[in-house]
């Protein structure tokens, strides 16, 4: 089963997916998918033409249904086929500069019911790895700001700390790589091109394109609350999965709620939401966290369940070991 897909009917729900490049989560020959980037397929492949992790790629960029332009919003752009019953965003939301914006921006973009599903790297498997987790002071900040470009502060904190290598996220859930002490080696001075981006930012109207926040499964959870508890957010947890071992990414399940019930109402089914997506990550269950009308239920064949049983083990001896080892 496809973590992101656990919540939606991919062959008969109509869908949007952001950014989805050379690897769309959702084929067209899957199901009624639609595509929405920053660019046309022309202008992409042109982009990445001297990218060396895309240039052999260049011909699996899918066509793009709706080019955002510089002031345009998801919802404006595809207006005239909305609502939606799901959007993906794989490895879009670090991106974005104000995401309480974007998540209220895709409230108009999906129907009642229609589900949010995000995935997201885990910082502690990438290059994000030596960055401190995204506050909810970040988010508040970024929001009444209405932050269209990443902050200095976000650009800073990228180009300084961010990994230039790759890492390891085999030998970091191994235990066998230590990056506490790493630093960019595509400058001379991380710090130094840190504050000339910035300086470049002032005098530019392009966009720069980070990794704005930085989460974990926890930490992400931990935001959501805090944004349900300040009305920030429409939307409850309906399907979660913790990064798997030797895996970097996790995916976070919203569903758009109805707010005619008021907003204690919506506020609680949020929290009760939130409380079982923490029972089921501890638990590992790869089912949706409810089965309400429009969910699918989801079966776990006898081949998943031994999969899932040596994944538990796997982490335990991990854990272990790690244990051991202090």
């Amino acid at each position: 089963m496809r973590p992101e897909r656990a919540a939606i009917d991919v062959a008969h729900w109509r869908g949007l997916e952001i950014g989805p490049l050379a690897s769309p989560r959702v084929r067209k020959d899957e199901g009624p998918v639609r595509y929405v980037d920053h660019a046309s397929a022309e202008e992409l492949k042109q982009k990445y033409a001297t990218d060396q992790g895309m240039r052999s790629r260049l011909d699996e960029i899918v066509d793009v249904d709706y080019v955002l332009g510089e002031k345009t919003t998801i919802a404006e752009a595809v207006a005239k086929d909305a609502p939606f019953d799901y959007v993906i965003a794989s490895h879009v939301i670090e991106h974005i500069p104000d995401p309480i914006s974007w998540m209220d921006d895709l409230t108009h973009v999906l129907r009642p019911g229609g589900i949010l599903s995000l995935v997201i790297p885990d910082k502690r498997y990438c290059f994000d790895i030596n960055r401190s987790l995204t506050e909810i002071s970040d988010l508040v900040d970024a929001n009444l700001r209405q932050l269209r470009q990443p902050s200095f502060r976000q650009a800073y904190d990228f180009y300084s700390k961010a990994i230039g290598g790759v890492v390891d996220t085999a030998a970091v859930w191994a235990g066998t790589a230590d990056y506490s002490l790493a630093v960019r080696e595509d400058f001379d001075d991380p710090d130094v091109a840190a504050y000339e981006a910035c300086r470049r930012m002032q005098t530019s109207d392009e966009f720069v394109d980070v990794h704005c926040h930085v989460f974990t499964p926890d930490s992400f959870l931990g935001l959501v609350e805090k944004l349900a508890r300040l009305d920030l957010i429409d939307f409850d947890v309906v399907a979660f999965f913790p990064t798997e071992p030797f895996n970097l990414e996790f995916n976070v399940s919203l569903r758009l709620l109805h707010t005619s019930g008021g907003r204690e109402s919506l506020r609680r089914k949020q929290l009760a939401s939130l409380a079982r997506a923490r029972d089921r990550g501890l638990s590992q269950d790869p089912r949706p966290i409810e089965n309400e009308s429009g969910l699918l239920p989801m079966e776990v064949s006898r081949l998943e369940h031994r999969l899932l049983t040596a994944k538990r083990r796997s982490l335990a001896r991990l854990r272990a070991l790690k244990q051991r080892g202090r």
